[in-house]
């Protein structure tokens, strides 16, 4: 089989983050159908001109790509284009370090969140109720107590998610949680220093507790959507206000400009 080589078209990458926008612009290229089964990429050094990157940029794309299963090379050929199949869930694990994808996958979230806490309210079971409150009552002791609380916020919601009685919603939020722990932890950190970012997590999960509790769907969907709006809004000032200052690689992404002027909304509180 003779297999086609191509010419890339791109422009030149900035400094930061070239591993990560090589793969991407391969991936998106691959996943789309421009770049076909079996076609064989331009060599490293080409690539390197055309990207404007180092040859040692774009063999550790190639590797990551291979590892996705979506390349794979040859001794003394080169790489190829494999044939694959849109058949499962995979995101790339380098969207945790961007702000921007975060954000995203928390837009996402919302949704899942949402649908799941008022399955839950349907649902739950005497003893489920129980093990809320008490995920609950982990998250709010560890948060007081000025503890990393990441996990315990993870475990809450993926009882709230158990309690729907529909095992993908916990597979998918177990999924997705990934790409926001490191994300959640300096959110965390922030509200360890801002008392009203931590009163406001803790009364954002009464909300849903008590929705839950009273069996009301309704009411669990907007409580769990609003905390999630309120988490993305705490994201963002988190990735603002500590990650710039650290200088890591989110120094320099776009915030949604939606999401920076949000403000927590007023509500009142059944009885």
């Amino acid at each position: 089989m003779t297999a086609d080589v191509l010419k890339l078209n791109v422009a030149r990458l900035p400094a930061l983050n070239r591993v990560d926008e090589v793969a991407r612009e391969l991936m998106s290229r691959i996943r789309s159908g421009e770049l076909q089964p079996h076609m064989r990429l331009p060599s490293e050094q080409t690539m390197a001109a055309q990207f404007g990157v180092s040859r040692t940029v774009i063999r550790e794309a190639i590797a990551r790509l291979k590892n996705e299963g979506l390349i794979t090379t040859r001794q003394g050929s080169g790489a190829f284009v494999r044939d694959w199949q849109a058949n499962a869930l995979h995101l790339d694990p380098e969207i945790g370090k961007n702000l921007e994808s975060v954000l995203f996958i928390a837009e996402l979230r919302k949704g899942i969140e949402a649908e799941a806490a008022a399955l839950a309210a349907e649902r739950r079971s005497r003893k489920e109720m129980i093990a809320i409150e008490q995920a609950f009552a982990r998250v709010c002791e560890t948060t007081r107590a000025r503890g990393d609380s990441t996990r315990a916020d993870m475990g809450f919601h993926r009882t709230i998610a158990g309690a729907s009685h529909n095992p993908y919603y916990t597979a998918i939020l177990d999924y997705l949680s990934q790409f926001l722990v490191q994300a959640l932890r300096i959110s965390r950190g922030n509200e360890a220093l801002r008392e009203d970012f931590a009163q406001q997590v803790e009364s954002e999960h009464l909300d849903i507790v008590d929705a839950v509790r009273r069996k009301d769907s309704s009411a669990a969907r907007l409580a769990a959507q609003i905390h999630m709006d309120q988490a993305r809004i705490r994201i963002g000032k988190a990735g603002r206000d500590i990650w710039a200052k650290n200088g890591k690689r989110l120094t320099e992404v776009l915030i949604p400009p939606s999401i920076l002027s949000a403000r927590p909304a007023k509500r009142g509180r059944d009885g």
